[in-house]
């Protein structure tokens, strides 16, 4: 998988489930935008960035990992920025 080089926190300021918005930077050179740090029943988590469709109204994801490992190694990183922005 791709080595995460840089993770950025933007805080949300409304009140809610959203929290926070993140970016990725993998590998120096790819970043991906609109990752979520949400808050549920079960504490925080992390949505990938998405978009509704227009045509069944659903949410989408644009981007998202495809072995579990990628997904908790997103995960944790994003989870850990937002722990040390606080």
């Amino acid at each position: 998988m791709a080595e995460i080089t840089e993770v950025r926190i933007f805080k949300s300021k409304m009140d809610g489930t959203i929290k926070a918005y993140a970016s990725v930077t993998l590998d120096g050179e790819f970043v991906v935008k609109g990752l979520k740090v949400l808050e549920g029943e079960n504490g925080l988590w992390v949505g990938m960035p998405g978009k509704k469709d227009l045509r069944s109204g659903e949410f989408k994801d644009t981007f998202h990992p495809i072995t579990r490992e990628a997904r908790d190694k997103i995960t944790s990183a994003v989870l850990e920025a937002y722990e040390s922005a606080e």
